[in-house]
């Protein structure tokens, strides 16, 4: 698993959105973002129209909290992770471009962008 480093939330919107695109092209992946003040951390699904997120504390005890959208259908959406498939009901996908909003908000605040809503897991 490769690990890059963002020195400020231009780089970190610039790797992913590099990596977005690599993953269009390629599989789907999910990917964390992991912050060096807090220890918290944000998954991300890249290379796809929607997105799921999943958040873990820097504890990395319970609670875990996922995105939920507006779909409810039965199909699930699927990235990448570890080398391994991980699928996810679709009804905790959201907009990609929302998803990325969420991103930006944890990394420059801290803390859960209120713009999802969020299922502790």
């Amino acid at each position: 698993m490769q690990e890059l480093q963002a020195a400020s939330i231009p780089d970190v919107e610039r790797i992913l959105d590099e990596l977005h695109e690599n993953f269009v092209s390629e599989d789907p992946q999910l990917v964390t973002v992991e912050s060096n003040e807090t220890g918290d951390s944000l998954a991300i699904g890249l290379g796809r129209d929607r997105s799921v997120l999943n958040y873990v504390s820097s504890s990395k005890d319970p609670p875990y909290f996922t995105s939920t959208g507006e779909l409810e259908v039965d199909e699930p959406i699927a990235f990448r992770f570890g080398g391994e498939w991980s699928e996810f009901p679709m009804r905790n996908s959201v907009p990609s471009s929302v998803a990325r909003q969420a991103m930006m908000h944890l990394c420059i605040t801290g803390r859960l962008s209120s713009v999802i809503q969020w299922e502790q897991d």
